[in-house]
């Protein structure tokens, strides 16, 4: 009996947070602000890798001209050629490396996107005081927390893979939990909660965090998609944590 209601709670717990990015993606539809501050880090994005590509561009072509002696044939080939390859390569550049950098140029965005929502559902939200010191921290916390999470997710993924079968599925599990920790970090670090304090949590709430990474990582794994679900991704994990931890929680 104990072990049956051990496993329902267990699929309670992962129905739970697999319910929150659908959740977050409805809050965000109906508000205005929260969309805008959803879609402003994949815009401020796309503007940046497309004027990196036109000076890319005009840069080789401008290269071409001066190497080449003007009015060789084999000089229009090359050109041709070279305004073919670039546009494939920066595609293919551009699918491997657009996430990452979301992810790296809008965490201030995705902080204050976290706040709205916790606003929105709760009608406050937990802030630390201002000021650049406390900016300073803030930024290389998180940054040495991403690069921690970013690097222990891909030594597990790759593990997984290299021993295959038999330990990929935990693997993949494993950096669910981690990819879901790094979305629930936001409100997580507005508490000011210890690494002590965030295990404990995770290992109280391993189930609810695997409902919530394991779509999440599954969006990371397709090419532009994995930068839309950002932000839902932090939204959602906005959500999470109010459902488990409380709007009030210190």
């Amino acid at each position: 009996m104990a072990a049956s209601r051990g496993r329902r709670w267990r699929v309670h717990g992962f129905l739970s947070g697999l319910a929150c990015p659908f959740r977050a993606a409805r809050l965000m539809l109906r508000s205005r602000r929260l969309l805008l501050l959803a879609l402003l880090p994949f815009v401020l994005c796309l503007v940046i890798y497309a004027g990196f590509f036109t000076a890319v561009l005009l840069l080789t072509d401008n290269v071409v001209g001066l190497v080449i002696e003007p009015g060789a044939w084999w000089r229009t080939v090359i050109r041709a050629a070279l305004f073919v390859a670039l546009p494939a390569t920066f595609l293919v550049f551009s699918a491997l490396t657009y996430t990452a950098f979301c992810f790296v140029v809008a965490g201030p965005l995705y902080e204050w996107l976290s706040i709205a929502a916790e606003k929105a559902v709760s009608g406050s939200v937990r802030e630390e005081p201002s000021g650049l010191k406390n900016i300073v921290v803030d930024f290389l916390r998180a940054l040495v927390l991403a690069v921690a999470v970013l690097a222990i997710e891909l030594v597990v993924l790759v593990c997984g893979l290299v021993m295959a079968p038999v330990t990929t599925v935990p693997a993949f599990m494993a950096s669910a939990v981690l990819l879901a920790l790094e979305y629930l970090d936001y409100p997580m670090e507005r508490r000011r909660l210890s690494l002590k304090e965030k295990v404990r949590f995770v290992r109280q709430h391993a189930w609810e965090m695997m409902g919530l990474g394991l779509p999440m990582l599954l969006c990371l794994m397709i090419p532009f998609l994995g930068a839309l679900s950002l932000p839902v991704g932090v939204v959602a994990g906005t959500l999470l944590f109010l459902d488990l931890a409380g709007p009030g929680e210190d």
